[in-house]
């Protein structure tokens, strides 16, 4: 699922150090930054503002394990993970005797909607929740309930298996005794999101859609309802039923940047390419600052979720049209391509958006500047290739261009050793491939071959690469040159039929609405094709009629 995969990001993280990005955005205030992560065993100490809403009164004789413990859900809801569980043994230190503080630390410390734990991981929370079991023996109902469940996720396997399911299944109990509370029912919302995410299914997403639907009707300002309110909308594909809460998240939460990060995932499926760029560009300057400051990792990249704002917003500016902040945004994964090693997958593909980024708009020099990924990566060489086809593509050199497509194309057979994500590689590859052999058919005048080459490109991207992970990882709708190819034949019809197709999924795209556009000039309709040109002005950087037909 295109929502959950977010694996990815920890990949990104192996590709090294970077230096700081330059990006249009004031840093925030040292205060709103992150702190560094703690130690593996070592508990917070200081309470980190900025993180947005969550926790609940606890049963402790300490105000401040108590403010600990809050602090603890509101981190774990904004997906700060260490910092979270350092927040939970802090308030643990405080006062050893609250179940919910040795509760909070297991929960925290179990699986996400993006990462499983292993069994070694599992049976030592299992010890851990049965350690807060012992202290809440005599504790509120609430707190021996939430325990038990928990008790439920590790003894039956959880971390992907059976105890996922259980803990969910044992929260939703407790919300139907409960139905008011809303941390029980964020808690069993995302319980029931994570064996979804984990197995690709949308099995219970309606009931977790459902739960944080009632909770934002009570408290629509509560950041962690919003946060999985937008991950579950989108999982189970109504991800529009958030757009009334997204623009409030930054506001409620400006020191976490995977929450400043998160309307993206709302706004780039359904049309809201510049604020999906926005959102991450704004994240990625908040992970900046924390890494200057010294309050997170001494390397940006080493941050969790780093390298998905950085991809997350390369793909937002591509769409949008904004080749300085693709570039801006691009330039440090570049740099991380001497980390990368034989057989790492995700790696390459985020490598490959920055690729994409400088194959549309860097100038020449910068993409003749481009090292060789090698033959080690042969994924990350095909799109290294395909860079400099673009390029080729964009200054009308057909000569170039087709000695690239040809490169790509035996670099496409060549992907191999990259285990399961192998075919899904090779298939990004022949994408690759055939839109660089749909250029060059264009740029000569052949309209029927580009056809072909685009509808085949087409097809597999939507067989095999859509909703793999988020955002594509091939950086357009390939049925949109299918649409302009057919348009420079004159096949009217069949142009704007491609281009619809695409506007179902990819909804807003702005040059597919300008092909949409073209058609009803040609057909007689000026003023059809005016409006669908005044649609385009609020998410494309610049103008669409100065895109070439054949570079659509």
């Amino acid at each position: 699922m295109r929502a959950v995969l977010l694996a990815l990001s920890t990949a990104t993280c192996l590709l090294g150090a970077a230096d700081p990005i330059s990006l249009p955005v004031p840093a925030p205030p040292a205060s709103l930054c992150q702190s560094r992560p703690a130690a593996a065993d070592a508990p917070a100490q200081a309470l980190l503002p900025g993180y947005g809403t969550g926790g609940f009164a606890v049963r402790t004789t300490s105000p401040q394990a108590q403010a600990y413990f809050t602090n603890g859900m509101q981190l774990a809801h904004a997906f700060a993970h260490e910092p979270a569980i350092a927040a939970f043994r802090r308030a643990v230190q405080l006062d050893p005797a609250c179940a919910m503080c040795v509760w909070g630390e297991a929960w925290s410390r179990g699986p996400t909607i993006n990462y499983t734990i292993d069994a070694d991981k599992i049976a030592e929370l299992a010890v851990l929740a049965d350690r807060a079991a012992a202290l809440a023996v005599d504790g509120p109902p609430k707190e021996r309930a939430l325990v038990a469940a928990l008790q439920r996720r590790y003894h039956d396997g959880g971390g992907d298996g059976a105890g996922d399911l259980a803990f969910a299944e044992a929260m939703d109990a407790l919300v139907r005794t409960a139905p008011d509370d809303d941390a029980i029912a964020i808690v069993a919302a995302d319980a029931w999101m994570i064996p979804a995410s984990h197995h690709r299914d949308r099995q219970h997403l309606d009931r977790a859609v459902g739960l944080l639907a009632a909770v934002l009707a009570r408290h629509p300002a509560d950041s962690g309802a919003i946060h999985f309110y937008i991950h579950a909308t989108e999982m189970n594909g109504v991800g529009a039923d958030a757009l009334p809460y997204v623009q409030r998240l930054q506001a409620l939460a400006p020191a976490a940047s995977h929450l400043v990060h998160m309307p993206s995932h709302t706004w780039f499926w359904t049309g809201h390419y510049r604020e999906a760029k926005q959102a991450n560009v704004d994240a990625v300057a908040i992970d900046r600052a924390n890494t200057l400051a010294g309050k997170a990792a001494d390397d940006v990249f080493e941050l969790p979720y780093h390298g998905h704002n950085v991809h997350f917003g390369t793909a937002g500016a591509l769409m949008d049209g904004d080749g300085a902040a693709a570039l801006a945004l691009a330039a440090p994964v570049l740099e991380r391509l001497p980390k990368i090693k034989e057989g790492e997958a995700w790696p390459q593909v985020v490598l490959g958006s920055a690729y994409f980024a400088y194959g549309r708009h860097a100038d020449d020099a910068a993409i003749a500047a481009l090292p060789d990924p090698g033959e080690k990566l042969p994924l990350a060489r095909a799109l290294w290739r395909y860079a400099h086809g673009e390029a080729a593509a964009r200054r009308g050199d057909t000569k170039a261009l087709r000695g690239f497509a040809a490169e790509v194309a035996a670099d496409a057979r060549r992907v191999d050793g990259l285990g399961r994500f192998q075919p899904k590689a090779r298939a990004l590859a022949e994408v690759a491939r055939d839109v660089l052999r749909g250029r060059l058919a264009m740029l000569e005048g052949r309209a029927g071959d580009a056809i072909a080459f685009y509808r085949r490109a087409a097809t597999l991207q939507d067989d095999e690469l859509d909703g793999i992970a988020d955002p594509p990882i091939f950086w357009y709708p390939v049925r949109r040159s299918l649409a302009a190819a057919l348009l420079s034949e004159g096949r009217t019809a069949d142009a704007a039929r491609e281009a619809k197709k695409v506007l179902v999924r990819w909804v807003g795209d702005p040059l597919s609405e300008r092909i949409l556009a073209d058609v009803d000039a040609a057909t007689g309709r000026p003023a059809e094709a005016q409006r669908w040109l005044d649609g385009t002005r609020a998410h494309w950087n610049g103008d669409v009629a100065a895109v070439p037909l054949a570079l659509l």
